[in-house]
């Protein structure tokens, strides 16, 4: 992937992923959360199969890898997301969840996958306060949601690290339909069984859009995303993600933000430049820790 890609398609996720909190509250503001992740996963891997069928895990080794990716970036992770946007202000859940950078960014540190330079960790670290300035300056939700919005980051980070070092030779849309087959299995215990899915605009639409934009399109370029920069500098544009949420929820669900949320997305924006290099910041490394190899 060369850098205008990678530019290009990240946009594109940032984008897709940050309408995406309105789109699946509305959602699952008439669907259970469970029910909601399971026929969209199971939509996911239907339409992808012929790109299944032509790239498959070549060894048990790599079945288990991409079902592992499955477990924790579709099946827990969706469910976590989810509940807490039913439980929740999708704001509240866009911000909470953009913890997970820094968590991919501390993870990959101590495993020592990729190099994470002193003005990646700065760029970071700006980032992260304009995100509590954000939480802080947001309307009040549950705790429970609240919660889960954190689970849900944290089990972000964990499938962006795993993505990272497993490498497995399936990639684009066909890892996408393979990670949703085994996402949805892994989603089952969770569902209601409450019958199939109501033919409403409110739930058709949102499922719709959650399978084509967000899933099809929007893992599959985040796969290769990560594989091509890593998941650290990959997740440091999920920052943005809550700017798109935050002006969404204003237009649509009337989550209106105030000059404090404003503040705290300048300051998201900001952290991304840092940590890009785009506003350079000259930083002298310590002589007690090199910089990791690859």
């Amino acid at each position: 992937m060369n850098r205008r890609g990678f530019y290009v398609g990240m946009s594109l996720v940032v984008l897709s992923w940050g309408l995406n909190y309105v789109v699946t509250k509305i959602g699952v503001g008439h669907f259970p959360p469970a029910d909601f992740v399971f026929w969209r996963f199971l939509a996911t891997t239907v339409i992808t199969l012929p790109w299944m069928l032509r790239t498959r895990p070549g060894a048990w080794r790599q079945y288990a890898q991409v079902a592992l990716l499955g477990f924790t970036g579709v099946s827990f992770y969706q469910w976590a997301f989810t509940t807490a946007l039913h439980d929740t202000l999708a704001a509240n859940v866009a911000f909470l969840f953009d913890v997970s950078p820094l968590m991919t960014l501390v993870g990959q540190r101590l495993l020592k996958l990729r190099p994470s330079g002193p003005q990646m960790f700065l760029g970071a670290g700006i980032s992260l306060v304009g995100v509590a300035l954000l939480v802080g300056a947001s309307r009040s939700g549950s705790l429970l949601g609240d919660s889960l919005a954190l689970l849900a980051a944290f089990l972000w980070a964990l499938f962006t690290i795993l993505t990272d070092k497993f490498h497995v030779p399936v990639k684009g849309i066909a890892l996408t339909g393979w990670m949703s087959l085994f996402g949805t299995l892994g989603i089952m215990p969770f569902i209601s069984w409450h019958g199939v899915i109501p033919m409403h605009p409110v739930v058709i639409i949102p499922l719709g859009y959650t399978v084509v934009f967000v899933t099809i399109m929007g893992l599959s370029l985040w796969q290769n995303a990560v594989m091509a920069v890593g998941g650290g500098k990959a997740s440091l544009y999920l920052y943005l993600v809550p700017v798109i949420a935050a002006v969404a929820g204003w237009l649509v669900l009337d989550e209106a933000m105030n000059v404090m949320e404003a503040c705290g997305a300048v300051l998201i924006i900001l952290g991304v430049s840092v940590a890009e290099g785009v506003i350079p910041i000259k930083l002298r490394r310590s002589a007690q820790a090199p910089p990791f190899c690859e």
